[in-house]
């Protein structure tokens, strides 16, 4: 019988190590790996994307008024890992959304004012939608289930929906969850009858939500690396020059090109999620000067307007 055990041992570590471990999977994009910056998209964008993280709805009811607000903090420093991000401090988007008086779920019209409030090229929202507790065999534990017990995980989901700001078109929507064990099944107590689960720790239920939010990180660059620079036209400085309303805080420099593609065509796909299809370039711009927070464009040929949005070319 131990002989039996030991193979079955052996087997089930041999399954364990070929599964994958340490491996995460963007389930959104069949199946794949990422380790480490493997399969993970290049961003397209020559310059870094000014990203907003709103406070998170607390759906779970954790019980806390900061559940939401520590939540967009920690995503908001997970996306800092990434150099070609530019992510505005979690307490100054608070203050914008509470100003504007907005709630979960945003509208594609408040995405993009919010957008133009924070100067941002990437709004992200997102409601921590279940924290619960559960007791099960995994793995090597089913294949040997007689001898051994259940073990306690506690499973948290995010839900994360980033936007374009500059037309309130959705990036990427995922449900991003994580199970974290935290100990075997309680033990029996033949002279008690209640049946009620003692809560999980505090320490299990941050690291299911930091888990949760290192998933949400590595599922959603996929849609911000396809996103291009875009910024809004603010002013018109000369007969043929306009402002936009970034500088050398996102990389801009001099002799970066731009140009004008109004929106052609609108489509709306099965959960009426609507996509803009642009079309060709109805201008093309070149920076001529760069300081903080600011851009001067020379418009090379067509016409641009403020309140335009134009975006990074490259030809």
């Amino acid at each position: 019988m131990r002989l039996l055990v030991r193979r079955a041992l052996l087997a089930s570590s041999l399954i364990f190590l070929l599964t994958g471990c340490g491996v995460f999977h963007d389930y959104a994009r069949d199946h794949q790996i990422h380790l480490f910056s493997l399969g993970v998209a290049d961003f397209i964008s020559p310059v870094k994307l000014k990203m907003a993280v709103i406070p998170f709805t607390d759906e779970a009811g954790l019980g806390t008024p900061e559940a939401g607000p520590n939540i967009s903090r920690l995503l908001t420093e997970e996306f800092n890992r990434r150099s070609e991000l530019l992510t505005l401090p979690a307490g100054e988007v608070a203050r914008a959304v509470a100003i504007r008086g907005y709630t979960y779920p945003l509208s594609p019209e408040q995405v993009i004012q919010l957008g133009r409030d924070l100067n941002a090229n990437i709004i992200v929202e997102g409601a921590i939608a279940q924290l619960d507790q559960h007791s099960q065999r995994k793995g090597w534990r089913k294949i040997i289930r007689y001898f051994t017990k259940q073990q306690r995980y506690v499973e948290a989901m995010l839900l994360v929906t980033i936007y374009d700001a500059s037309n309130g078109v959705v990036l990427a929507s995922r449900a991003n969850s994580a199970t974290y064990k935290f100990g075997g099944s309680p033990k029996k107590d033949p002279f008690v009858t209640t049946t009620e689960t003692p809560p999980p720790p505090q320490e299990a239920i941050e690291e299911s939500l930091d888990m949760a939010i290192s998933e949400a990180y590595h599922r959603s660059l996929d849609g911000l690396a396809a996103l291009p620079f875009k910024a809004q036209v603010t002013e018109r400085v000369g007969e043929k020059t306009v402002a936009i309303a970034f500088g050398t805080e996102v990389g801009l420099s001099k002799g970066e090109e731009f140009a004008y593609l109004p929106t052609q065509e609108v489509l709306t796909n099965a959960i009426n999620v609507p996509y803009q299809i642009p079309g060709a370039p109805k201008a093309h711009l070149r920076v001529t000067e760069v300081t903080p927070g600011r851009s001067v464009l020379e418009i090379i040929d067509g016409e641009v307007h403020p309140g335009e949005y134009i975006e990074t070319w490259d030809n």
